[in-house]
């Protein structure tokens, strides 16, 4: 059976002052009538027969609010939070040996639909009749430093639509990020996995044993779920399993996708206006140009003369920077002690 694992579970710091904990930014909707996680179950509806949210319990009454319909069965509660790898693994715990994976975040933005669907079949196929671990490699639209990087090796499929893994790459700086982009060679790291549940437990028994033996030992006390998970490792799939393990594929995917990483992001994802301006809002403004303006308060703002500044206000504050610096929001929020 083919089941679906939506990762919810994070808080979209870098989009603060309107993500935050109380309203983390997979339950915003940036360039839709749809919040995100609403757009992520439509599509995966379409995919898979059952899916399941792994997210914590402060953030179920928002999936009760903005996806009443999702079963609260089918919500698996994460005590803490610590990375990715561990989510995965406690995601697992509901599948079945033979079961197709298919992991994929709550908050990203995906256009051509179809594309992408056909995209997640052909993971889903090669997973089915091969031992291997499959992710899926966006081709990269630019030299973008804002993502992590999948190198390919050999095609391991008749139509070019699955190739080895290489190498995965961190985040690089911009010339390096060129290289990447001009080599033709390199796909942006999307988040998305597609396995068989054996093999996952197979390759997280090698490279996490300690991970994977808490799961073990999870599934043989689920009362104690509280006091396991808190000694399992903090730590990332991509770092803990996806770059140690060599039975890796990746599937090349040409469809419109966003992570809403950064303000950055959310600017290169909306319409412009007539002076290069993406504005949410009210709004008042004379000689701006090139600028991300997102307003989520009812007060109207005025501003005069700027060009290329992101301006973020909310209930939770207000945010102005250079675009192309929203990457540092994190040291903000550090200053603020938030």
């Amino acid at each position: 059976m083919v089941k679906t694992l939506i990762m919810a579970g994070g808080i979209g710091e870098r989009l603060w002052p309107v993500s935050s904990e109380k309203r983390p930014k997979q339950f915003h909707h940036f360039g839709s009538a749809k919040t995100m996680i609403e757009e992520t179950i439509e599509r995966m509806e379409k995919l898979t027969s059952e899916m399941l949210i792994i997210t914590t319990r402060e953030q179920f009454p928002l999936i009760q609010y903005y996806t009443p319909l999702f079963k609260g069965d089918n919500v698996i509660f994460e005590p803490a939070g610590r990375n990715t790898a561990p989510a995965i693994a406690l995601g697992s715990t509901r599948f079945e040996d033979d079961d197709i994976m298919v992991i994929v975040p709550s908050d990203h933005i995906i256009r051509d639909e179809e594309t992408f669907l056909r995209t997640i079949k052909t993971a889903i196929e090669y997973a089915g009749e091969h031992e291997a671990l499959v992710t899926i490699g966006i081709t990269p639209t630019s030299p973008n430093t804002g993502y992590g990087y999948i190198e390919r090796g050999a095609c391991l499929s008749e139509h070019e639509e699955v190739f080895a893994v290489r190498k995965f790459h961190e985040k690089p700086d911009y010339e390096t990020a060129q290289q990447y982009f001009q080599s033709g060679k390199f796909y942006w790291n999307s988040g998305m996995f597609v396995w068989k549940k054996r093999v996952f437990d197979r390759e997280l028994s090698k490279h996490l044993p300690e991970l994977y033996e808490a799961m073990l030992e999870l599934k043989n006390n689920p009362s104690r779920i509280e006091e396991i998970y808190e000694k399992v490792p903090r730590i990332s799939i991509d770092y803990g399993l996806m770059e140690k393990t060599s039975n890796v594929a990746t599937v090349p995917a040409s469809f419109y996708w966003n992570d809403i990483g950064s303000w950055d992001a959310v600017y290169e994802l909306l319409h412009k206006d007539g002076n290069g301006n993406a504005v949410i809002g009210k709004f008042s403004t004379h000689d701006v140009k090139n600028c991300l303006l997102v307003n989520y308060t009812q007060t109207r703002v005025g501003i005069s003369s700027i060009e290329g500044y992101i301006v973020v206000m909310s209930g939770e504050g207000t945010l102005v920077c250079r675009r192309g610096e929203s990457q540092t929001i994190k040291e903000i929020i550090k200053q603020q002690g938030g």
